[in-house]
């Protein structure tokens, strides 16, 4: 403020205040400016926020629809279980078709079977058809295996190792083996089952 110096006190506050007032006047615009700017964003994220919350609506009437049709069809769902297990409380014998079903389940690929006779004693003797397997193993662990998963079938009990012995066709370690098992009555397989 040199070049003021030669002029009164009074003036140069008087300078001194205008000048103060100009700077005042620039920020109170720049932050008029400011806030205007964010008044624009926050409207324009109210917006978004508007559009967003009436296409989940939209969405979410849209979907009523799907969700009665889930609803129905889980309500059927449950009637054919229903009358499934009735169909199947009604089937009151094991077939052919069962034993083998479970026997081809049961068994390890490295079995082959020679021969399966399925045997039906009288109703009257207490217990239910005996089968007989032969046939040959990779090894003595494999018939093993085998008649432990037998005896954990729900369709199969009482597994019994008739024979086993080394494969007379070859020297490796095959094994040639003769079981019996006993197919359980249908009502035990249920009981087993549960």
């Amino acid at each position: 403020m040199r070049e003021l110096e030669f002029l009164p006190a009074d003036y140069v506050r008087a300078h001194f205040r205008r000048r103060i007032g100009f700077i005042r006047s620039w920020l109170l615009l720049a932050l008029g400016l400011a806030m205007v700017l964010w008044s624009i964003q926050v409207g324009a994220g109210v917006r978004d926020a508007r559009a967003e919350l009436m296409a989940l609506r939209g969405a979410g009437e849209a979907v009523e629809g799907d969700v009665s049709k889930v609803r129905m069809l889980r309500a059927e769902a449950k009637a054919c279980d229903r009358r499934l297990s009735l169909v199947q409380a009604l089937q009151a014998r094991t077939t052919v078709t069962d034993v083998l079903c479970d026997l081809a389940d049961i068994l390890p690929d490295s079995v082959v079977l020679e021969e399966a006779t399925l045997d039906c004693p009288d109703t009257g003797a207490g217990r239910g058809p005996l089968l007989h397997l032969r046939g040959v193993a990779a090894k003595e662990t494999v018939v093993t295996q085998m008649l432990s998963a037998l005896e954990t079938s729900k369709l199969f009990q009482r597994a019994v190792l008739v024979e086993s012995k080394p494969y007379a066709r070859e020297d490796g370690e095959r094994r040639s083996f003769v079981l019996e098992v006993n197919v359980v009555a249908p009502a035990a397989v249920k009981e087993r089952g549960t």
